[in-house]
């Protein structure tokens, strides 16, 4: 299960039972692991928590519900079980460097995670990791990220992907879940908000990056998709401080 900012749920073994939040549970005692309850057959949970930059995972986690709960095949199972065995191992064992192991295997458990969420067929999620699952709109979506500021166009996308015009649109669509040049449209403008917050650049120069002829049309863009000016939201940024906002996934 992976569950955004703002989400809550609570955990119960029978119905009607009162809930303890899980931070009353883990201290700085417990060294990261707690047991609790009473003595019916014993369930194992695994959890962790993310602090992105909410300017830098933005593609990411538009496009996953929250909260998330998917089943794995056979292939995702048997590698997050295998990542959880390890955990538990080190988490046993207190070895010195342990929690420095762990930090860097439940990183690893967040991607084995998301990988199973995107190729799962349940159809709760379409991304643009999905289509990175598909080696044709895997194409088209790395030529696209590697030259924002081509002049693309539904043809020219789906000759990436080796496909017609038709056929890629509705399988683009199908699987991202955005129409290509929505999604175009889309990184773009995450583009330019990574432009504005980390360089000194020009509007002009930041336009002239992602593919658009003169400020005046990136401002156009910029405004409709975020419902602020470029250079607004730049000021915005700043007066925020260096360090860029920050939200939690678990």
């Amino acid at each position: 299960m992976i569950v955004q900012p703002r989400v809550t749920f609570d955990l119960s073994d029978v119905p009607d039972q009162s809930v303890t939040a899980c931070e009353t549970l883990v201290t700085s005692e417990t060294d990261g692991a707690a047991a609790y309850g009473g003595s019916g057959a014993q369930t194992e949970i695994v959890s962790a928590r993310f602090s992105f930059d909410a300017v830098a995972a933005e593609p990411l986690f538009r496009s996953i519900p929250a909260p998330v709960h998917f089943p794995l095949n056979q292939t995702h199972t048997a590698l997050i079980r295998a990542t959880l065995d390890l955990i538990g191992m080190e988490t046993s064992a207190g070895e010195h460097g342990s929690g420095f192991v762990v930090n860097r295997l439940v990183n690893t458990l967040f991607v084995q995670a998301l990988r199973a969420l995107c190729s799962n067929d349940t159809g709760k999620t379409s991304c643009w990791l999905a289509g990175l699952g598909d080696r044709r709109l895997a194409r088209t979506i790395h030529a696209v990220h590697s030259d924002l500021a081509r002049r693309w166009t539904v043809e020219a996308m789906a000759q990436e992907a080796g496909l017609s015009r038709s056929s890629f649109a509705a399988m683009f669509k199908s699987v991202v879940g955005d129409a290509p040049l929505d999604y175009l449209t889309g990184w773009r403008v995450y583009r330019v908000k990574m432009l504005l917050t980390g360089t000194d650049e020009s509007l002009l120069r930041i336009a002239n990056l992602v593919g658009y002829d003169n400020d005046l049309s990136l401002s156009r863009v910029f405004t409709r998709r975020t419902g602020i000016a470029p250079g607004r939201w730049r000021q915005m940024m700043k007066q925020r401080g260096s360090v860029q906002p920050k939200q939690d996934v678990a």
